[in-house]
C-alpha cells in the first residue's frame, strides 16, 4: 500500500466519528423537511379537491340535496367548511366579522357549517380548538363562498419519522465503521499475527499488508523488513558455517602434506638414513608451516576484529625497495614519478605488497615488476609479472578467503589461499583499494591504491575489493 493512500489511524477513527454524527443528523434534517413538505402537499391536496367540489356545486347552498351532497362529498375528503352563497350579502350597517361569513348579518339562505365543525365550536374553548387543529383556507368556488378548515400536518407523525430516519442512519454509518474497521485494522492485524507466528516457525515468505491505516502499514512494512533482515542473516550464517567447514577443511589439507613432510624429515635425521637434503627440506615444510599459521592468525584477526593500525607517514619509494628486498632481490621496483609520502601502518603496508609480491613470483616465469605512481590524490603499487595470468572466471572470486585458483591445493604453487584476502582488508582498511587484471603482453597485473598522506585514511567495513 502506497503512502500516499493511507492516513494515520486516528485521524480515521475521528474523521469516522464525526462522519457517525454528522450523517444521521443530516439525514434526520432532510426527513423533517420531506416529511413536512410531504404533510402540506397532503393538506394542499385536500383544499384543492375541496375547492372543485363547491365549484360544481350549480346551483349554491339553496338546493338542500346539493347542500346535502355536498357536505357528505367534504366529509369523505375530511374537510370542514364554513360556506354561504356567493349572493348573501351583508346587512346595510353591519360590519364584516373576522370569525367567518356565518357571523354576519346575511340576506337569503343562512350559512351552511360541517356537522364536526359546529360541534366544536359550540364548547366554550371551541375556537382555540379549531385555531389549534385546522388550516384555514378561503374560498370563492362559483355559486359558494365560506371558509375551509382542513386538519394541519402531524408533528408526531414528523418526529416519529425524523428520529426513524436518524437511527436507521446511525445504525448504517456504524455498520459501515465496523465494516471498513474490520477491513483496514482488525484483518491486517490478524494478519500481522500471523505473518508473526510463521517467521517464529521459519516461514520468512510474508505477503503484503494492505491498510489504509498508516500505522497498521507500517507496522506491516517493519515486519516485511524484519522477514527479509533475517533471510539475509539466514542466509549469511549459512555462508559463514560454510565458508567455516571449508576452512578447516582446507586448513586441513594444506597442514596436512608439510606436517607429513616434516615428520618423515626429522625421522631421516634421527636414523640417519637418506641424503643430505633431509635437513633442508625440514626447514622449508618448517617455514612454509609458519606461514601457513602467520595467515592463518593475520586473517582470523582482520575478519573478526577492527584491525589496529599504526599510522604514520612513510615514503612510497622506500616501502616498494623495502618490499622487493624481502622476497627476492630480482624483483624489479620502478618508482615512475616522484609520488607523495603514505599515511599508513608500516608492518601492514608491506604485508600487502609482500603477498602480492610472494604471489607474483610463484608464478612468473622470469620477471616481477613493482611500480610506484601516483594518481590524483593516491598512491599507486603495480605488481606485474609474465606468468601465464589470471583466467577471467577467476577474476570475480579471487579475494575470496580461501579460493585458489590451483584446484589441488598444491602446496608447491601456493599457500591456503589467503595473501589475497588479507591484502584486500589490510588496503580497505587504510581506505584504499586493490584490483587485480591481466597485462595486454600476457601476465597478471595487481593495482593497490592507497591514500597519500594529505588525505585522512578511511575505515571502511572489510568486504569485497572494488
Amino acid at each position: 500500500m502506497s503512502r500516499a493512500r493511507t492516513a494515520p489511524l486516528g485521524v480515521s477513527l475521528a474523521l469516522a466519528f464525526a462522519i457517525a454524527i454528522t450523517v444521521p443528523g443530516l439525514v434526520a434534517g432532510a426527513t423533517w423537511l420531506v416529511v413536512g413538505a410531504r404533510q402540506q402537499a397532503g393538506v394542499d391536496a385536500r383544499v384543492g379537491k375541496a375547492t372543485a367540489v363547491l365549484a360544481r356545486a350549480g346551483s349554491g347552498l339553496k338546493d338542500p340535496v346539493v347542500r346535502a351532497r355536498l357536505l357528505r362529498r367534504l366529509a369523505a375528503l375530511g374537510v370542514e367548511a364554513d360556506l354561504v352563497s356567493a349572493t348573501v350579502k351583508v346587512a346595510p350597517g353591519a360590519a364584516a366579522s373576522p370569525g367567518g361569513p356565518h357571523e354576519a348579518a346575511m340576506e337569503g339562505d343562512g350559512p351552511v357549517m360541517t356537522k364536526q365543525l359546529e360541534a366544536t365550536l359550540s364548547v366554550p374553548e371551541g375556537k382555540e380548538e379549531v385555531a389549534r387543529r385546522y388550516q384555514q383556507h378561503r374560498v370563492v368556488a362559483g355559486p359558494i363562498d365560506g371558509t375551509l378548515f382542513v386538519t394541519g400536518p402531524s408533528t408526531a407523525v414528523r418526529i416519529a419519522a425524523t428520529c426513524g430516519a436518524g437511527l436507521l442512519a446511525l445504525a448504517l454509518a456504524l455498520v459501515a465503521g465496523v465494516v471498513l474497521l474490520r477491513r483496514w485494522v482488525v484483518q491486517p492485524l490478524a494478519q500481522l499475527a500471523a505473518d508473526a507466528q510463521r517467521i517464529a516457525g521459519g516461514d520468512l515468505d510474508v505477503a503484503p499488508v494492505r491498510s489504509r491505516a498508516r500505522e497498521v502499514a507500517d507496522v506491516g512494512a517493519a515486519l516485511r523488513g524484519m522477514a527479509e533482515g533475517l533471510r539475509g542473516a539466514l542466509a549469511e550464517r549459512d555462508a559463514a558455517e560454510q565458508q567455516r567447514r571449508f576452512l578447516i577443511s582446507s586448513v586441513a589439507h594444506d597442514l596436512r602434506t608439510p606436517l607429513f613432510t616434516l615428520r618423515g624429515s626429522l625421522e631421516a635425521i634421527e636414523r640417519g638414513i637418506g641424503n643430505g637434503d633431509q635437513l633442508r627440506r625440514a626447514q622449508d615444510k618448517a617455514g612454509l608451516l609458519d606461514r601457513l599459521v602467520g595467515d592463518l592468525f593475520t586473517f582470523s584477526r582482520l575478519e573478526y576484529a577492527e584491525p589496529r593500525l599504526e599510522l604514520e607517514t612513510l615514503d612510497a619509494g622506500e616501502l616498494a625497495r623495502d618490499a622487493a628486498d624481502t622476497v627476492d632481490p630480482r624483483i624489479v621496483v620502478e618508482v615512475l614519478s616522484t609520488p607523495p609520502p603514505v599515511l599508513g601502518d608500516r608492518a601492514a603496508l608491506l604485508r600487502i605488497l609482500v603477498n602480492l609480491l610472494d604471489n607474483a613470483m610463484r608464478h612468473a616465469r622470469t620477471t616481477v615488476w613493482l611500480r610506484v605512481g601516483a594518481e590524483g590524490e593516491d598512491v599507486v603499487f603495480a605488481v606485474e609479472d609474465d606468468g601465464p595470468g589470471i583466467a577471467e572466471a577467476d577474476l570475480p572470486q579471487l579475494f575470496d578467503p580461501l579460493f585458489r585458483a590451483d584446484r589441488t591445493r598444491n602446496s608447491a604453487t601456493g599457500g591456503a589461499g589467503l595473501g589475497l584476502a588479507i591484502v584486500q582488508r589490510l588496503t580497505q582498511a587504510h581506505g584504499g583499494s586493490v584490483r587485480a587484471g591481466n597485462r595486454p603482453e600476457g601476465g597478471a597485473c595487481f593495482a593497490v591504491r592507497i591514500p597519500a598522506s594529505t588525505r585522512l585514511p578511511l575505515y571502511p567495513e572489510v568486504g569485497q575489493a572494488d
